[in-house]
C-alpha cells in the first residue's frame, strides 16, 4: 500500500479496525498492520481500552509507522460516544498531521456501504433498521432516508445482564476450553473461528443441540489447543445475547400502524454468529452485506468509502433553519423569519452557512436585539417548525453590521454565528444551539 490513501478507523472495545477503499467496484479492504489478529483487527493495549480518543491515537500511530500519513481519514464512532468523542477524535488526528479528518456515526457508515453497493440512490422516505452488535453492546437505530440525509428516528442500546455482550460470550468459550480471558486466548479463539468463517458449521451444530441437547450438546464446534468447545457451551451462552439484540430492535421498531417492519442491516462481530442471525431472520428481513465484506469490518468499510469520496455519509441536516428577526418599517416594529441555512446545507464539521436573501449575503444589526430572546427553529418539508432553544444575544454583541449563519460542529452540536462585516472572522460571536432536532413523525 503506497500513500496517499484515505483511511477509515473504527475503534472497538478490544480491537481497532482500519480499512481503505480502492477506486472502482472492489470492496474496501482491511489494512494489514503488525500484530493484527486475523479477522479481528489491531489489538488495543490495556492502557487505552475504554478511552476512545487514546485508542484512536494508538491505532493511528501504528498506521503511521507502517504507511506514513494518509491523504485523509474518517473516524467511525458509535452513537453512545459520538457527541463526546467526535471533536477530540478529529482534533487528535489533525494534530498528528492528517490533512482531512471527519467523524461519522456507525449507522451512517453502514448505510453508506449498502447504498454504495446497491449502485442507485434509495427512495426518500425509505426506512432501515441498523444494528451494530459487538463486544460491549448492541447499538440499534431506525433510520429514514431524507434526500441526501439519513435521519436517526429512534435509537437504543442494550448490553445484556453483565454489561459485556460479545465479550461475555468469548469469556465463556475460553473458560470452557480452559484458557484465560487474555490476549493469547483471544488470538486462539479468533484463529479457531477462521476455520468456520461463515459460521455455518457452528450454526448447524447449535441448531441440533437446541432441538435435542442430549446427545448434540457434546458436538465439538471449535478446537482450542487440546480441548474442544462444544455446541452446548454456545447454546447455553446465547439467550442473554439474543435477548439484548431483540430488546434494542424492539425499542426502535416502527411505530404502531406502520405497514411493515423495515429491513434490518446487521453488522459487528456478533453478526458472524449464525444462530443469532437465524433467529433474527424469523422476525426481520435481513439485508445482505456486500460480498467479501466481513460483518466485523462493515462499519470501517463504509467509512473507507466515505473517506475516499466514493460514498456520501448522508449526515447533512435535511431541514432548513431559521431565526426570528426584528425591524422597524413606517415607524412600527415588525418580526419576520430569516432563513439561516437551507435544507441539506449543514454538514457536521463543515463550514459556516451564512444567511442569503435574493442571492446576496444578509447583513443584520444584532446590537438592537441584545438581551432579547430570539426564536430559532428547524422547518421540515411540510412547513411545520420544530423549536430549538431560544438564544439571547449577550450585552457585548457587536454594534455594527454582521453576517449571521449557522455551523454544525464535528460533535453534531450547532451554533449561531455572528461575524462583523468590518472585522471578519477574528471578531465573530458564537452562541450554542445544541443538537439540531428531527421533526416528529406524522
Amino acid at each position: 500500500m503506497n500513500p496517499p490513501h484515505t483511511l477509515a478507523l473504527d475503534i472497538g472495545t478490544r480491537y481497532a479496525r482500519l480499512a481503505v477503499a480502492r477506486p472502482g467496484a472492489a470492496p474496501p479492504r482491511p489494512v494489514p498492520l503488525p500484530g493484527d489478529v486475523p479477522g479481528e483487527g489491531l489489538p488495543l493495549s490495556a492502557a487505552v481500552r475504554g478511552r476512545p480518543v487514546a485508542a484512536l491515537r494508538e491505532a493511528y500511530g501504528t498506521y503511521l509507522a507502517r504507511y506514513g500519513p494518509p491523504a485523509g481519514a474518517v473516524v467511525v464512532l458509535p452513537r453512545r460516544t459520538a457527541q463526546a468523542s467526535a471533536g477530540p477524535a478529529t482534533a487528535a488526528l489533525a494534530a498528528e498531521g492528517c490533512p482531512r479528518v471527519r467523524a461519522i456515526g456507525t449507522a451512517h457508515a453502514l448505510l453508506a456501504l449498502v447504498r454504495h453497493t446497491a449502485g442507485a440512490a434509495a427512495d426518500t422516505g425509505e426506512e432501515y433498521l441498523v444494528c451494530d452488535a459487538g463486544a460491549r453492546a448492541v447499538d440499534a437505530a431506525r433510520c429514514t432516508l431524507a434526500g441526501p440525509s439519513v435521519l436517526l428516528r429512534a435509537t437504543a442500546e442494550a448490553t445484556g445482564p453483565t454489561g459485556r455482550l460479545g465479550a461475555e460470550l468469548d469469556a465463556a468459550l475460553l473458560a470452557a476450553a480452559g484458557l484465560p480471558d487474555d490476549e493469547e486466548g483471544h488470538r486462539r479463539l479468533a484463529a479457531a473461528r477462521l476455520d468456520d468463517p461463515d459460521g455455518r458449521r457452528l450454526g448447524l451444530a447449535v441448531a441440533r443441540a437446541v432441538r435435542r441437547p442430549d446427545p448434540f450438546d457434546e458436538t465439538p464446534v471449535h478446537r482450542l489447543g487440546d480441548r474442544d468447545i462444544t455446541a452446548g457451551t454456545v447454546r447455553r451462552s446465547l439467550p442473554p445475547l439474543i435477548d439484548a439484540v431483540r430488546q434494542a430492535l424492539d425499542e426502535v421498531a416502527a411505530p404502531p400502524g406502520a405497514a411493515a417492519r423495515p429491513p434490518l442491516l446487521l453488522a459487528g462481530g456478533l453478526a458472524r454468529l449464525e444462530p443469532l442471525t437465524r433467529q433474527l431472520a424469523e422476525r426481520h428481513r435481513l439485508l445482505p452485506l456486500p460480498a467479501d465484506v466481513d460483518p466485523g469490518y462493515a462499519a470501517a468499510a463504509g467509512g473507507a468509502l466515505v473517506a475516499a469520496g466514493l460514498a456520501d455519509p448522508g449526515d447533512r441536516y435535511p431541514y432548513a433553519v431559521r431565526i426570528s428577526t426584528h425591524h422597524r418599517a413606517a415607524g412600527r416594529p415588525h418580526t419576520e423569519a430569516l432563513e439561516l441555512a437551507p435544507a441539506g446545507a449543514l454538514e457536521p464539521g463543515g463550514d459556516i452557512v451564512f444567511a442569503v436573501r435574493d442571492g446576496r449575503p444578509v447583513q443584520v444589526l444584532p446590537d438592537a436585539a441584545a438581551g432579547r430572546p430570539l426564536r430559532v427553529e428547524a422547518v421540515g418539508p411540510d412547513g411545520r417548525p420544530v423549536p430549538l432553544p431560544d438564544v439571547t444575544l449577550p450585552a457585548g454583541t457587536p454594534d455594527g453590521l454582521c453576517r449571521v449563519g449557522v455551523r454544525v460542529g464535528a460533535d453534531g452540536a450547532a451554533a449561531l454565528v455572528l461575524r462583523p462585516v468590518a472585522s471578519g472572522a477574528d471578531a465573530e460571536t458564537r452562541l450554542p444551539l445544541g443538537p439540531l432536532p428531527v421533526p416528529p413523525e406524522t
